[in-house]
């Protein structure tokens, strides 16, 4: 590779990594834009929980987990400032939209007869701590969001991002909050 192509791919890179910075600091900036794409990293990982459980057979429904989830939501929900009932209620839908994204998956790999995947992650070592870890940041970032609920931009804002089954399933709640403008 010539020198030039090295230094114009060096530039390439900076000028991604700016880009990418300013990105960042757009989302911290905006509390709204901040928790939806928390929202977004979250329903991607639904994409490994179904592989998971494709491989294991074990079944996209986990009520005592999901039960056991949204009360500790509950029960954290005011060291963020949060009204426990709102942020069941958000912690809920998390659930159900990674439900929907998980069964949408399963349904297109049985439809397919697919084998089970290669280096599928293991449920409880790769992807429940990642999945806690969003816990705590959603909390957070919802807490910030709030207010942001209000704005008269919001309810547009939300209704952009819902633009599939589980999109909407996650932020109906949020929807139902931006309304009340």
């Amino acid at each position: 590779m010539s020198e030039r192509a090295l230094r114009d791919g060096s530039a390439l890179i900076a000028v991604i990594l700016l880009l990418a910075g300013c990105a960042l600091q757009a989302a911290k900036q905006d509390p709204l834009e901040q928790l939806l794409n928390l929202i977004d990293q979250r329903l991607a990982l639904a994409d490994a929980v179904a592989r998971s459980k494709w491989n294991s057979g074990a079944a996209v429904e986990d009520l005592a987990r999901e039960l056991e989830i949204v009360e500790a939501i509950g029960k954290q929900a005011p060291d963020y400032g949060l009204e426990p009932a709102a942020a069941s209620a958000f912690f809920q839908a998390q659930i159900e939209a990674s439900k929907i994204a998980q069964h949408e998956r399963l349904g297109k790999w049985r439809a397919a007869a697919l084998p089970p995947f290669e280096n599928a992650p293991d449920l409880q070592r790769d992807i429940r701590p990642q999945l806690d870890r969003l816990t705590s940041e959603l909390l957070s970032a919802l807490a910030q969001a709030t207010p942001a609920l209000r704005a008269p931009d919001a309810h547009a804002r939300l209704a952009a991002r819902a633009g599939d089954a589980a999109h909407a399933a996650a932020l109906a709640p949020l929807l139902k909050t931006a309304k009340g403008n």
